[in-house]
C-alpha cells in the first residue's frame, strides 16, 4: 500500500508540470477534440495519433486502481470521434509500463509500448496488434532492439521498417528518464538490424521520445540539454542525406515546464496534445506554424490480384524517387497480395508492380507530387493479366512540357518497356499515342502550339475599277475584235450595276496560310521507337498509330495527361 501510495505522489507531481501553453494562441489555431472525448471533469493525456488520423491512444485518470490508464479512440467522421474505449488489461499496466512511452504504427493497427513487464528490471519494447474491437496479446521485440538497458518510446516510419527509440540509463514508471540516446534500427529480410546511435548533434546525453513523421525525413524529440525555455523541451531536426540538421526548438509549443508529449499525423497541419483549461487536461490540436509543418505526403494504398483468377498476387513492388535515382522499395508484397507507402510533396515517383509469371504484363504509374492537394490518399485495384494478342496497356510514358522529347520522369518505365521488347523479339507491338486537348490558331497565340503546317492557296479576288460606259466602248472598238466578240463584252458591261461607272474584273491571287497547332504525335511516337530500338528492340516490330484529339484522357495522380501512350501487342 505504501509503494501505491508513493507513485500516486509522484503521479500527481507529474501532472502538475504537465505544459500548460501559451494563451497567446489564438481560437482558430486551438481545436478541442468533441465532448464525447474531453469529458468536464476527467483529465486526458500524452494522446498519440496515427498517422493516417483515424486513430488516437491517451491516457486518463479515469479508472478503478487511481493509476493513468490507456484509451482509445477511432474516427466517425470528418469531424467527430466514437466513444473512447479502454485498452485491454494485458497491455494497460500502468505500475510497469513507462507514462506516455507508447505510439501507433501509420494504419493504428499495432501499439508499440514501454513496460518492465517481463520482471527482469529493465524496460523493454512490446507491440500488440489490433484484434476486432481491441488489442491482442503483447509481444516483445527482442534483442537486438531490447538490451541489458532501458529502451523505450519507439517510433516506426510508415513503412514500418524503421524504427527510432530511446536507450537510457534510468527510466521509473512516472517520474521520467535520464542519460538518454536516440537510437535507430531498420529492418531486412524481416529481421531488424542492430540499432545504432543518432549523430552527436542530437544525442547530447539525455535525448528522449523520437517521433519520425511520415515524410520519414522529419524527427521531433525532446531534450533537457539544449537550453531552451525549461525543463525538457521539444525539438526539430531534419534528415539530408545521410546527415540531420542541427536541432531547432519548437518555441511555439515549449514552456518553461516539462514539454515532451506531442503527435502529428500525416497532414502534418495540428499537433494533438494535452492542454490545461480553468479545471481540467484535454486533448486538443494545435496550429502548427509553416516554418515547422513537415512536407505533406501522399498516402497509397493498392491490392494486386490475377485478372483470371481474382486471386491475390504475391507482386513484386519496385518503387524509385526519380529525382535522387534513388530505389526505395524492391521486395514482394505478400501472400495477401496488399501494399501501402507515403510518397513526399515535392518529389516524383516511379512506382510499378510485377508478377513472377514472365507472360504477364506489368502495372506502372508516375507519381509527380510537386504539390499536393486535397487529395492526399489514393486506393489501387490492380490486375494483372497474361500479354494477348490485341491487348492494350497504358504506360507511364511522359513529354517535357510544350516538347516532343521524353521527360526524365520516364526514365524507368522506357528500361521496362525496353526489357519487354527485348525479352520477346518475336512480338509484335504497336505504340498508340493518344492526343488530348488539341489546338490550333492562325497565329502564335500559346507557347503550346509549337508546331507549324504551311499551306498555299491560290484564291481570286474582284477587282473593280471606275470607268464610263462610253469610254469603254471606245477602247472596245480600238481593240479590233470581231463583231461577235464586241456583242458579248458589251452585254457584260451592260449586266454591270451602276454600268456608266463601273467594270469589274477578276484577279488570281497565292496566299500563304501558316497554322499552328500542339499535335507532336508522330514525334513523340518516334522518339519512343528510337529509344526501345537502340536498346535491342527489332524496329520492324514496332508500328505507329496516332489519335488526335480523343476525350478518353486519363488522369495520374492529380494531374491529367494530354498524351497518353499505349502499348498494344499485335502477335505473340
Amino acid at each position: 500500500m505504501t509503494r501505491i501510495m508513493n507513485m500516486l505522489k509522484t503521479r500527481l507531481s507529474i501532472l502538475f508540470i504537465v505544459a500548460t501553453y501559451s494563451l497567446a494562441l489564438g481560437q482558430d489555431e486551438i481545436k478541442k477534440l468533441p465532448p464525447n472525448i474531453n469529458h468536464p471533469s476527467l483529465n486526458l493525456f500524452v494522446p498519440v495519433i496515427s498517422g493516417n488520423g483515424e486513430t488516437i491512444v491517451y491516457q486518463s485518470d479515469y479508472s478503478d486502481d487511481g493509476f493513468h490508464t490507456m484509451y482509445f479512440t477511432t474516427k466517425k467522421s470528418v469531424s467527430s470521434w466514437n466513444d473512447g474505449v479502454e485498452v485491454s488489461k494485458n497491455v494497460n499496466r500502468p505500475t510497469l509500463n513507462y507514462y506516455g512511452g507508447y505510439s501507433l504504427s501509420f494504419e493504428g493497427d499495432m501499439l508499440i509500448f514501454t513496460s518492465r513487464k517481463s520482471g527482469l528490471g529493465g524496460f523493454e519494447l512490446w507491440y500488440s496488434k489490433r484484434e476486432g474491437d481491441n488489442w491482442g496479446a503483447p509481444k516483445n521485440f527482442g534483442a537486438p532492439i531490447n538490451s541489458a538497458s532501458n529502451e523505450g518510446t519507439a517510433s516506426l516510419s510508415v513503412d514500418g521498417e524503421t524504427m527510432y527509440f530511446m536507450r537510457c540509463d534510468q527510466m521509473t514508471e512516472y517520474k521520467g528518464a535520464t542519460g538518454c540516446k536516440l537510437m535507430v534500427a531498420t529492418m531486412k529480410y524481416g529481421k531488424w538490424q542492430e540499432p545504432v546511435e543518432l549523430p552527436t548533434n542530437i544525442n547530447t546525453g539525455n535525448s528522449q521520445n523520437p517521433k519520425i513523421l511520415a515524410d520519414g525525413n522529419t524527427l521531433i524529440f525532446s531534450s533537457d540539454q539544449f537550453g531552451g525555455k525549461g525543463g525538457l523541451d521539444l525539438f526539430m531536426t531534419k534528415k539530408l542525406g545521410d546527415n540531420w540538421s542541427d536541432p531547432v526548438p519548437m518555441d511555439f509549443i515549449n514552456t518553461p515546464q516539462n514539454d515532451q508529449f506531442i503527435s502529428i499525423p500525416s497532414k502534418g497541419r495540428y499537433l494533438y496534445t494535452s492542454m490545461k483549461d480553468d479545471r481540467v487536461f484535454h486533448i486538443t490540436q494545435v496550429l502548427i506554424p509553416e516554418e515547422f509543418q513537415p512536407k505533406k505526403v501522399m498516402r497509397v494504398q493498392g491490392t494486386v490480384t490475377d485478372k483470371q483468377t481474382g486471386e491475390p498476387v504475391n507482386a513484386m513492388l519496385t518503387v524509385f524517387n526519380i529525382d535522387l535515382r534513388d530505389r526505395l522499395f524492391n521486395e514482394k508484397i505478400g501472400a495477401k497480395g496488399e501494399f501501402s507507402l507515403v510518397m513526399n510533396e515535392g518529389s516524383h515517383y516511379d512506382l510499378a508492380l510485377t508478377g513472377d509469371d514472365q507472360t504477364y504484363m506489368y502495372y506502372s504509374k508516375i507519381y509527380a507530387l510537386d504539390e499536393i492537394g486535397n487529395r492526399d490518399k489514393q486506393s489501387l485495384r490492380i490486375q494483372l493479366e497474361p500479354m494477348a494478342a490485341g491487348s492494350e496497356y497504358e504506360t507511364a510514358i511522359r513529354f517535357k512540357e510544350y516538347s516532343s522529347e521524353i521527360d526524365d520522369l520516364s526514365t524507368f518505365e522506357l528500361r521496362r518497356l525496353a526489357d519487354l521488347t527485348r525479352r520477346n523479339s518475336n512480338m509484335k507491338f504497336e505504340l498508340d499515342i493518344y492526343q488530348n486537348n488539341y489546338k490550333e490558331d492562325s497565329v502564335f497565340s500559346d507557347e503550346d502550339l509549337t508546331e507549324l503546317i504551311v499551306d498555299s492557296v491560290y484564291t481570286e479576288k474582284e477587282v473593280v475599277d471606275t470607268v464610263s460606259v462610253a469610254s469603254a466602248v471606245s477602247k472596245i472598238d480600238s481593240l479590233g475584235l470581231s463583231g461577235q466578240q464586241v456583242d458579248s463584252l458589251l452585254a457584260e458591261i451592260n449586266e454591270v450595276p451602276q454600268k456608266d461607272s463601273l467594270v469589274y474584273s477578276k484577279v488570281r491571287e497565292l496566299e500563304i496560310r501558316k497554322t499552328y497547332h500542339n499535335d507532336r504525335t508522330e514525334k513523340q511516337a518516334e522518339a519512343v521507337k528510337a529509344y526501345l530500338v537502340e536498346r535491342g528492340a527489332n524496329p520492324d516490330n514496332i508500328k505507329i498509330r496516332r489519335f488526335k484529339n480523343v476525350t478518353d484522357a486519363t488522369k495520374r495522380g492529380d494531374q491529367q495527361e494530354d498524351v497518353i501512350v499505349k502499348l498494344k501487342i499485335l502477335s505473340l
